[in-house]
């Protein structure tokens, strides 16, 4: 993996998204964490390399021309702003790691560059600690790509006349309905006779989580000859940047990658605090729970043509590029009552015989009430949080 020598890059917390901001930028000056976006001025850095020492860098602020430096302790600084390259703890070791993630090290102090808190909040600050294989001392370097170009969005259905105009509702919002794509495999409750989407039929007597990957796979792909930039989603995902940065349609606007890998969280509805769900609210306004699921962290945004396992979980070929900013709502738990009268729509459906003796995705075929009730209230469900406020108002 190559280091984008001698361009302009973000440096972003592989934590939690945000980038190294100087400000204004000024000689002994102190770096932060900054939101990519809010003010371009002091996000943008380039990487010139030392001369005859391989892997070695300055990290030069293009606004000021001002270079990084370490300072402080043997087991703990910080960094601030200097004028003077020549200064030796303004190199830094640049090593890359999985996922075009990177340690950078400062060749004096050997102290590895840190997001103090990786919980997003705000105060967060960078500073220089004893190297640990955590996401807050990984990096990814965003180049200054032309970013955006036109868009499209896609998923595929069958007799969803709850989750489908949810799912409008929000992705309306970033996408024309002429680039809104609904694959319809034989829906009959008239979910999809109505305007603002494109409807695809998508025919098959039996139904196969394999059979959708590939059908949306190359749906994606043919996609790809008419637009720069592809969604796909389930109907009960929304794909969502946090809002304190930016909404979906300003993040697709900057986004350059090849693909980008979400983190998954799913919204749980606790049956014994809070009613059912009012289909006219938000959802998240009306929901206090939800929990990290790493099964959901998909790679859906793409500029490229993907081949996923089945269930858009991963790529075929393992790689992820994770983006902490990047969330995928699962809102599949949602509401208890809806969810189970979903299980025994989707279950009316013929289902391909060998994934069935493959016991594929046992969890979606459970049609059982006091069943349905253990799944959906233990199932991977772990490490409850609260749903920040700032998100409420998002779906």
């Amino acid at each position: 993996m190559a280091v984008p020598v001698d361009v302009r890059v973000r440096i972003a917390s592989a934590a939690d998204g945000k980038v190294l901001d100087t400000g204004a930028g000024r000689v002994g000056g102190r770096v932060g964490p900054g939101w990519p976006g809010h003010g371009e001025q002091g996000q943008w850095w380039r990487l010139a390399p030392v001369p005859g020492r391989h892997h070695r860098f300055h990290l030069v602020q293009v606004d000021s021309g001002l270079v990084v430096a370490g300072v402080g302790h043997p087991d703990r600084g910080e960094v601030r702003l200097t004028a003077e390259p020549e200064d030796p703890r303004a190199v830094w070791w640049v090593l890359s790691t999985a996922n075009d993630e990177y340690w950078i090290v400062n060749e004096v102090s050997d102290l590895g560059l840190e997001l103090g808190d990786g919980s997003g909040d705000d105060e967060a600050h960078i500073g220089l600690v004893k190297h640990q294989n955590n996401a807050r001392q990984r990096w990814r370097l965003v180049t200054d790509r032309t970013p955006g170009g036109t868009r499209a969005v896609v998923t595929m259905v069958y007799n969803e006349d709850v989750m489908l105009p949810l799912w409008l509702r929000y992705y309306s919002r970033f996408f024309a309905p002429e680039d809104i794509y609904v694959l319809d495999h034989d829906s009959t409750d008239g979910s999809t006779d109505g305007p603002g989407f494109t409807r695809v039929p998508a025919h098959n007597t039996h139904w196969s989580g394999s059979w959708q990957r590939d059908v949306c796979q190359q749906f994606q792909h043919e996609l790809l000859r008419r637009y720069d930039v592809v969604l796909q989603t389930d109907v009960d995902e929304i794909v969502a940047p946090d809002p304190r940065c930016c909404d979906l349609g300003e993040y697709i606007d900057r986004f350059d990658g090849d693909f980008v890998t979400c983190t998954g969280y799913e919204v749980l509805h606790l049956r014994d605090r809070e009613p059912g769900l009012d289909l006219d609210r938000p959802v998240l306004n009306q929901r206090g729970t939800w929990f990290f699921n790493e099964r959901y962290g998909k790679p859906l945004l793409a500029r490229i043509p993907m081949y996923w396992s089945g269930g858009f979980h991963r790529r075929e070929d393992g790689v992820a590029r994770h983006d902490p900013l990047l969330r995928l709502i699962h809102l599949h738990r949602m509401d208890r009552d809806l969810g189970l009268a979903r299980h025994r729509i989707k279950n009316t459906r013929k289902r391909v015989q060998r994934e069935i003796d493959r016991n594929y995705a046992p969890g979606n075929r459970i049609t059982d009430p006091d069943e349905f009730d253990r799944w959906f209230s233990t199932d991977r469900v772990e490490n409850l949080e609260e749903i920040p406020p700032h998100w409420k108002d998002v779906v």
